[in-house]
């Protein structure tokens, strides 16, 4: 007799999935594996990460109801994350209308929201349409468990694919999908983006809401990079982020005559607080109470953790200094720890970039300055083998699996943007917000990769990064 089989849609991810664990050994921990593999290809921000655990430790208070089911909170009366994430929220969003906790829904971590909002709203096989280059992630999500299609807008290099240029690609890929017999469902918009790490201007914010409106889609708006806007010596004033929440657009009667049902926004303290491992995140939906209905019911079996829950919602109200007590009363406002954290985040990330920027300059390897996010795109092409062992030239992938090759010898891992289906196919995603130590030993074995001098360093390595 045969074995039990998996379900046809179980084989055919069996079959196709991709094993994304490239790197099998354990990761670089200054101590215990000081020649492990450094990763600078995860989107987290380690700049800040032992006061934050220093502030976890020492003033996040668990009650009994948190060793129970979430109806304990949801029903109970301490503060929860259900009151904390709209007030993080209101703070950088500015909306035209403040988000409330009717309008938002809470999760374990933005990925898992993202799946229950497409088996939502999309049938299988429906598209969901966004630029390229773009996260990939986001192909997970969209796939499993909708089962809907990723449909890409190739934006060429030339043009900057967050300005209203980017707009006709969207309306020409909606087109050919519908003759391809494909019903595009959702526009999906990452602002700031990843991984070109930019707000988009107000005006292209727009662009995708009155798009959305033509083709009656939903559009979802991924704000988690909100709080993490930063200058830097290369870009000394940053696009400011223009929250979709913040238009008219996002209200009733607006004078485009966008159905505001249609916008959904993603946001979550996660990212600026490099805090991924403590899944917490939430969808807002102002004027579509069956969406939010919809996704609360679809979370009541992996709901965020309770844990998690009382971590972020003493992070996010809790002060400096209050000795862990107990959060008492309802919150009107974000606690004294958070300004003082998202503050402090700001400067030490700008410095950050201006470090790993000035080793790009050093090396003379084109990059694209970052003013949002954790990370930046940064052009290999000047250093990459052209030719083979035996002198042979290497063609495009080539190339690229060499310079990984070589880069993985050394003890560093970057994930190359041909899986964010990057145009140009020479380009890596880099992180930049690891502590400066660490960093510095991820850039000297990147130069021990392609055999390059090594960089000095700015002139006082003691203040170039701090954390």
């Amino acid at each position: 007799m045969a074995p039990p089989s998996l379900s046809q849609r179980g084989q055919v991810r069996f079959d196709t999935e991709i094993d994304l664990r490239t790197i099998t050994d354990r990761f670089y921990d200054e101590k215990l594996n000081p020649d492990g593999v450094i990763s600078l290809a995860t989107a987290e921000n380690s700049l800040l990460s032992e006061e934050l655990s220093e502030y976890m430790n020492t003033h996040c208070h668990i009650t009994s109801n948190h060793l129970k089911y979430r109806s304990a909170i949801m029903n109970g009366f301490g503060e929860s994350t259900i009151q904390a994430l709209p007030l993080y929220i209101n703070d950088y969003a500015k909306p035209v209308s403040p988000v409330t906790s009717e309008h938002t829904v809470i999760g374990p971590g933005l990925g898992s929201i993202i799946a229950q909002f497409m088996w939502t709203v999309c049938d299988e096989g429906d598209g969901v349409l966004l630029t390229a280059p773009f996260y990939d992630d986001y192909r997970r999500d969209i796939i499993y468990p909708a089962r809907a299609k990723v449909i890409l807008a190739h934006v060429p290099p030339e043009v900057d694919s967050l300005s209203l240029d980017c707009i006709p690609y969207l309306r020409s890929a909606i087109h050919t999908s519908q003759q391809n017999g494909t019903r595009v469902r959702v526009l999906l918009l990452c602002n700031p983006h990843n991984p070109v790490a930019r707000a988009y201007p107000a005006e292209t914010v727009l662009a995708y809401a009155t798009l959305a409106e033509e083709f009656n889609l939903h559009l979802l708006v991924d704000e988690v990079f909100a709080n993490q806007i930063f200058p830097s010596s290369y870009v000394p004033s940053p696009p400011p982020l223009v929250s979709i929440l913040s238009l008219p657009v996002s209200q009733p009667g607006n004078p485009q005559g966008v159905d505001p049902s249609r916008i959904h926004v993603l946001a979550g303290p996660t990212k600026a607080f490099g805090a991924s491992g403590i899944k917490a995140g939430a969808l807002v939906s102002q004027h579509n109470p069956t969406i939010v209905k919809m996704l609360n019911v679809a979370l009541r079996a992996t709901p965020i953790s309770s844990a998690a829950d009382a971590l972020f919602t003493h992070v996010l109200l809790g002060n400096l200094g209050d000795g862990g007590h107990e959060l008492q009363g309802r919150a009107q406002q974000l606690g004294t720890f958070t300004r003082w954290y998202l503050d402090e985040n700001v400067k030490r990330m700008s410095k950050a970039f201006d470090f790993v920027g000035n080793w790009c300059d050093f090396h003379k390897l084109n990059f694209v300055p970052a003013s949002a996010g954790v990370f930046f795109l940064v052009d290999f092409d000047r250093i990459m083998p052209t030719v083979g062992s035996t002198g042979e030239p290497l063609s495009a992938q080539a190339r690229l699996g060499a310079a990984v090759a070589s880069m993985l010898r050394e003890g560093v891992f970057i994930k190359p943007t041909t899986t964010f289906a990057d145009p140009v196919l020479t380009r890596f995603r880099i992180t930049f917000t690891l502590p400066e130590k660490q960093m510095r030993i991820a850039l000297r074995r990147l130069e021990k990769a392609f055999g390059l001098v090594e960089w000095p360093g700015p002139a006082n390595l003691n203040t170039a990064v701090q954390g």
